[in-house]
């Protein structure tokens, strides 16, 4: 295992500039709702690459998409390398500062070294190298709020953006992810009747059967596909109660529901009401999708092996993977071939995040390589 003097002692130029960038993004603190500072730090890099369009594009007053454009021609492919911009506010138990890059042999830490301001620095070093080929128009999009409801995102979707390839550098534990489960958000309204709390049997506890409805979540059947495994239930959040004593006779859940290709909107909401069915409830439920979603609700998807994809998959020559979770790449597959490589990291959304370093070493010689596929006989950028 390589840390990062080894890389330093060896000279690799070429890694330690994108794991010093890496360090510099992560020492910059972007949660989400306030990126304005890396906004206009990784638009000024963009700046710095020849021929460069860049750009910050507004996105609903939460802040801005940064773009970036290298146009060589109509007759040729684009690449469209993405990364988010926006990470998670910082929890409870770090026991180091957050924003300052901190290295402990393979391990960078920092808030965001894995989830994905290491990959921002791949993809920001890849745009640069594709950039100056002239064999392909690429464009950067660093996106805002993917930790939030994937606005940026969809802005990008909504404006046109094209490409041949969307590549995109979360963290991917160093395989190539070709799918992912999609994502549905349900909220459930239990009314049930209100009585004195000293006679509970005289009324219908709207909490108790709520909590009855869960139970029945685990043993709902869930749908397996080939490639992306099963869906998933998870409750999410719960609200009900009184200041009295009385009943409950009202209670709200909202409840996460990950779901594979050949399921939909209409098949997950009847399964929930079938499980109201099967419980024998006096309270009644009303179950619909999460209203308060400013976006569509991300859909599961597999990205086939041919094309530009193919290129891709070739030059980098990892194992396939499909993902548990949804972001970006869900809004992106929808329109465009999507990709998902990067490297190794641990505790996203947890104290001590940290990414390694041999692994960052990986994925940047990875896209290396297919900057090199893409270069037609010309002499190696890498």
């Amino acid at each position: 295992m390589q840390c990062f003097a080894t890389l330093f002692r060896k000279g690799e130029n070429e890694i330690m500039n994108v794991i010093e960038l890496t360090k510099k993004l992560v020492s910059i603190p972007s949660p989400l709702g306030d990126t304005s500072g890396i906004e206009e730090f990784v638009c000024s890099r963009l700046e710095q690459v020849g021929n460069v369009s860049a750009e910050l594009r507004p996105v609903k007053g939460l802040g801005n998409n940064v773009i970036g454009r290298v146009f060589h021609g109509d007759d040729l492919p684009t690449i469209l390398l993405n990364g988010h911009l926006d990470t998670v506010e910082v929890c409870k138990g770090w026991s180091m500062d957050p924003f300052e890059p901190k290295i402990e042999g393979d391990r960078l830490h920092g808030l965001g070294s894995a989830d994905m301001k290491s990959g921002v620095a791949i993809a920001l070093d890849t745009f640069k190298k594709l950039a100056a080929l002239g064999t392909c128009n690429v464009i950067f999009a660093g996106t805002i709020d993917e930790e939030g409801d994937s606005n940026g995102a969809f802005a990008l979707i909504d404006e046109g953006i094209q490409a041949d390839l969307c590549i995109i550098p979360e963290p991917s534990g160093g395989t190539i992810m070709m799918g992912c489960r999609g994502r549905l958000i349900f909220e459930v309204d239990v009314r049930g009747a209100s009585a004195h709390g000293s006679r509970p049997e005289q009324g219908v506890n709207a909490i108790s059967e709520a909590g009855r409805f869960v139970g029945e979540l685990d043993r709902l059947e869930l749908l397996k596909d080939e490639k992306l495994g099963t869906g998933s239930f998870c409750p999410l959040e719960i609200l009900g109660g009184t200041r009295t004593l009385s009943v409950p006779d009202t209670c709200w859940l909202k409840i996460d529901r990950h779901y594979v290709r050949g399921e939909d909107r209409a098949g997950l909401l009847e399964q929930l009401k079938n499980a109201v069915g099967n419980m024998g409830s006096h309270a009644t439920f009303d179950i619909s999708p999460w209203k308060a979603r400013p976006t569509p609700f991300l859909e599961p998807y597999i990205t086939e092996n041919e094309g530009l994809a193919e290129r891709f998959t070739k030059a980098v020559g990892s194992e396939f993977s499909y993902g548990k979770s949804v972001g970006d790449y869900n809004v992106f597959a929808k329109f465009l071939p999507t990709v998902v490589y990067g490297p190794r990291g641990v505790n996203w959304h947890s104290p001590d995040e940290w990414v390694s370093i041999e692994s960052i070493q990986k994925c940047a010689e990875g896209y290396g390589r297919f900057v090199n596929s893409m270069n037609k006989g010309k002499s190696s950028v890498f």
